[in-house]
């Protein structure tokens, strides 16, 4: 009877453990990847259930500085689809609608996207952006472009490089 017991509870648990590695996992992916750029260091991507965050230390800036992140959400379209632009200490930013880097796009409607620069503050640019404001991806990759309003020539500097994106985040 006990062997009988202790089978079933065997069975139990094994069956249990393999169902548990079927389902989907809460946690998000995060990836952080290194720029080999001046001043756009590290780019850490987190592709969560709810949404997507993208911190990128840019070094210092300044007021007249700006931030473009591309989001590539269709592994089937080489470009990216999304956009956005955030500038230090400034509010209105959009996430736009786009077919290609150089295209100003339409504004998507997008309720919690979030982004935070700061000269004052950490040297780095933050996006939060729910993920159903680009579609839910089941991946996604990002390209930005930092231009630093600096004395003398002004600084771009593309991460990982000029119309190029990082490597993909799943969900």
């Amino acid at each position: 009877m006990r062997t009988r017991t202790i089978r079933s509870a065997a069975i139990i648990a094994a069956a249990l453990l393999s169902t548990a590695a079927l389902v989907p996992s809460a946690q998000a992916d995060v990836q952080t990847f290194v720029d080999t750029g001046g001043h756009l260091t590290t780019v850490r991507v987190r592709h969560g259930a709810e949404n997507v965050r993208v911190k990128a230390h840019v070094g210092s800036m300044r007021i007249g500085s700006y931030f473009t992140f591309w989001l590539d959400t269709d592994a089937e379209n080489p470009g990216p689809e999304y956009k956005t632009k955030v500038y230090p200490n400034s509010d209105g930013v959009f996430v736009k609608r786009i077919e290609a880097f150089g295209d100003a796009g339409t504004n998507v409607d997008c309720d919690g996207f979030r982004a935070s620069a700061d000269v004052f503050g950490p040297e780095d640019v933050t996006i939060l952006v729910p993920r159903s404001c680009i579609g839910t991806p089941t991946k996604i990759r990002v390209s930005i472009r930092a231009y630093y309003d600096v004395p003398g020539p002004n600084v771009v500097d593309w991460g990982p490089g000029r119309k190029k994106f990082f490597g993909w985040v799943e969900r």
